[in-house]
Order: C-alpha cells, then sequence, then structure tokens
C-alpha cells in the first residue's frame, strides 16, 4: 500500500492540518487504523491526535481517496470532533470505569 499526500492545507483558526491523500498499490480498502499509521508516519504526527475522515474508492480500481485532520493534540481532536467521529478513529472508550464506581448490589432480604 502506498499512500500519495496530494493536498495539505493549514487551518490556524482550528489548530488543524487538512489533508487529502490518495492510496495506490492496495489489494484492499484499508482500515482507518492502518491509514492513521501511515498519514502519521508520513507526516511525523502523532496517530492519536489524527482522524481519517472521508473514504472514496472508485468502481473497478484499487485507488482509494480520502480526507484526514491532524489536530495539535488528543485533547483538541476531542474538543472539535464529533463523538461518532472519535469512535470510529480511536475506538470507544472502556465502561471499567463505570463498574467500579457503582456500588456492588446488596442481596434482597426476605
Amino acid at each position: 500500500m502506498k499512500v500519495d499526500i496530494t493536498d495539505k492545507r493549514e487551518n490556524s483558526i482550528l489548530q488543524r492540518q487538512e489533508i487529502t491523500f490518495t492510496v495506490k498499490e492496495a489489494g484492499t480498502t484499508p482500515s482507518r487504523k492502518e491509514l492513521r499509521e501511515k498519514i502519521a508516519a508520513l507526516l511525523g504526527a502523532d496517530e492519536k491526535s489524527l482522524v481519517v475522515d472521508v473514504l472514496k474508492t472508485g468502481y473497478g480500481t484499487t485507488q482509494v481517496s480520502g480526507k484526514a485532520r491532524v489536530y495539535k493534540s488528543e485533547k483538541e481532536l476531542r474538543r472539535l470532533e464529533t463523538k461518532p467521529m472519535v469512535e470510529r478513529n480511536l475506538g470507544r472508550p472502556e465502561k471499567k470505569k463505570a463498574e467500579e464506581e457503582m456500588p456492588a448490589a446488596k442481596p434482597a432480604k426476605k
């Protein structure tokens, strides 16, 4: 899989870079995680502060084009992106904390 960055713009208002890329020589459509790893390696950015937004595949071809956004920090990413987009790219948060905070249920008395 070969990733080429076709356009890179700095958005100083939202403190992020907006990237347009194409993927060539891919046998199958790559996952968001694979694309985040490759783009982060190309840009020298942290993988957790990068979001792959749009993926477009052409009918009958293996070429994929898309858009990604690179933030200054993960905190900024979580503040500006929608919850479904964050979950799609970074995964859902674990529910262990909520289970630990709940007190143990008391057995019912007869």
